[in-house]
């Protein structure tokens, strides 16, 4: 009896070997950006979903992918292009970066708004907060990284009704993240050159550039760097207001997922700013006092009675 037992063991160890050796069923993974994913979210019944994650009830959450894209007038955006028509005057628009954060996206259906909850991938996305990267640091475009990142990446509600007929979201960082300290932040909240300081925290859009025109042929920088100033405390006691928060509300109605396209265009941006001179920052930096600000901020639709028109669709 003993002997039977002791083979019966042999046998069930052998066993255990040949499956741990092979792999535990047939699940299958893969690898994207260095990390190894799921291909679907598996149920209690053993049913794999690749549509979205499965709630509590048994509820399927539905994948919702925002596309973007940067564009100066019809022409796509890349480091290393000049570009002509920029501004009232016509100037010559060689770039050297192009980002901006956005967060609390939503999407509209027919039965109203539906907040976007961001998949966290460790990157691009963080709590509520995307970072739009469309500079790749080839030609001028030395500020940033080679990686780049031209959509937003999320689930809706389980329960969610009806097509989508619409998107908004905010372009900044929400106040709460926005004052922390970027050193100990994750990404995509941990790069300096996207950082201004413990008062006014990130720049919420950074587009960079040298810009020549007839009337001056030599290139001087053009910038825009926006983000919340007149901020109230520092590092040691906390940021607890800003004068001017500077995050601009976003709305395209008509938007589809599935077939349009979220695009940042500089040339309508701007449309209405003469780029021939700078009087104070090379461009603007967010300064109300700065003449090259108002235009600027009017096209991202900041300040009483303003009407963004950065961002549009295709």
């Amino acid at each position: 009896m003993q002997g039977s037992r002791t083979r019966e063991m042999m046998v069930v160890g052998t066993l255990l070997a040949a499956i741990g050796a092979t792999g535990c069923g047939s699940e299958d993974t893969h690898v994207d950006d260095g990390h190894v994913h799921d291909s679907g979210v598996v149920t209690d019944s053993g049913v794999v979903t690749d549509s979205g994650a499965v709630t509590d009830s048994g509820a399927v959450s539905t994948e919702v992918t925002l596309r973007f894209a940067a564009k100066v007038g019809e022409l796509p955006f890349r480091c290393g292009e000049t570009f002509a028509n920029v501004g009232t005057t016509g100037g010559q628009w060689s770039p050297t970066d192009f980002r901006f954060y956005v967060h609390d996206v939503r999407v509209v259906t027919a039965a109203g708004e539906v907040p976007v909850a961001l998949t966290q991938d460790g990157r691009w996305q963080h709590e509520s907060v995307a970072l739009l990267d469309f500079e790749d640091r080839t030609g001028r475009c030395s500020n940033g990284t080679a990686a780049t990142n031209a959509r937003v990446v999320g689930t809706l509600p389980a329960g969610t009704v009806g097509p989508i007929t619409g998107v908004r979201f905010k372009l900044g960082v929400p106040f709460a993240l926005n004052h922390a300290n970027q050193a100990l932040a994750p990404s995509p909240l941990n790069l300096s050159t996207l950082w201004w300081n413990w008062q006014g925290g990130y720049k919420f859009l950074r587009i960079d550039g040298q810009i020549m025109n007839p009337v001056r042929p030599a290139a001087a920088d053009w910038f825009i760097h926006v983000g919340s100033t007149g901020c109230n405390g520092g590092a040691s006691g906390g940021v607890t207001s800003c004068a001017n928060p500077n995050r601009a509300e976003v709305e395209l109605t008509g938007f589809d997922p599935s077939r349009n396209t979220v695009v940042a265009d500089l040339a309508r941006l701007l449309s209405e700013s003469d780029v021939r001179v700078t009087t104070a920052a090379p461009g603007c930096m967010s300064e109300l006092g700065d003449p090259e600000c108002p235009p600027v901020l009017r096209g991202l639709g900041i300040g009483d009675g303003a009407t963004q028109n950065f961002f549009r669709m295709e």
